[in-house]
């Protein structure tokens, strides 16, 4: 699973993942591994909560704020080709922290029933943690609707274990900033605006060597466009006039991934 690029949906920023399986045929120990292409997933940063696009809005996937018996809905699907998705019922079993290279990063444990709160769908002794979420492509939990995609998998997360494989601890190469915001990824590349929330005239912090050519949008929650502008040499971007409310500002050039930061205009 990779991060793609930063992108709009429904005039929210979200994050484009890409996915993929290399299989390996047991049977034929030395043939070449083929690669499985599947479907792509958007998610989203709200606090705690990482959410998940599917059929036409965002659901909770993971919340790491949550206490041991929270619960929330989330879409099973599968995910090598379209099919219906269905709601599972995400109950969390346990919580706590762990130091992985350096930092302290929480995890959780959870268990699926129906959406009733019916019949157990699944249990897993391994935990999702932040910025990593569950491994491999899956990061959702898998449906037996279209007879499902992996068997050992169908109804899971599969996630980290304590212990063994696959291991998360302070060697881990696994750990990444998959999950984190598209607002905290343009910070850290050197892209913000300030005074945030302000009255409409807002200073830019900018990247070092700009490439020709890259330029701002303004959108609205809606994803409307209202500003399309070059990178203002003055390095302010006014936005006076525009109604209080909160607004996307995406600084794109070509070849390179789009940075975005949420501006609150008052």
């Amino acid at each position: 699973m990779r991060y793609a690029r930063d992108t709009v949906v429904a005039g929210q920023l979200a994050q484009l993942l890409t996915r993929s399986l290399l299989a390996y045929d047991a049977a034929y120990p030395g043939s070449a591994p083929y690669l499985i292409k599947m479907t792509s997933a958007v998610t989203r940063t709200v606090a705690a909560r990482v959410e998940v696009w599917a059929n036409g809005q965002f659901h909770t996937l993971y919340d790491f704020a949550a206490q041991p018996g929270s619960s929330w809905l989330t879409p099973r699907v599968v995910p090598s080709g379209p099919c219906p998705v269905e709601l599972a019922q995400v109950t969390v079993d346990s919580v706590g922290t762990q130091q992985v290279a350096g930092r302290t990063l929480r995890w959780l444990r959870v268990h699926l029933t129906t959406p009733s709160g019916g019949g157990i769908l699944g249990q897993w002794p391994g935990r999702i943690y932040e910025q990593a979420g569950s491994i491999g492509p899956y990061m959702q939990p898998q449906s037996p609707i279209c007879g499902g995609t992996d068997p050992g998998y169908i109804s899971g997360f599969k996630s980290f274990k304590a212990n063994g494989w696959p291991n998360v601890g302070p060697s881990t190469t696994a750990i990444g900033t998959l999950l984190s915001s598209a607002q905290a990824r343009a910070t850290a590349a050197g892209f913000s605006a300030y005074p945030n929330p302000g009255a409409g005239l807002f200073t830019l912090a900018l990247p070092a060597g700009l490439a020709p050519g890259t330029t701002l949008r303004l959108l609205d929650l809606s994803g409307r466009v209202l500003r399309q502008l070059p990178v203002p040499a003055t390095g302010q971007l006014d936005a006076r006039g525009l109604p209080a409310g909160c607004y996307t500002l995406l600084l794109e050039a070509t070849g390179q991934p789009t940075l975005a930061q949420r501006l609150v205009v008052q």
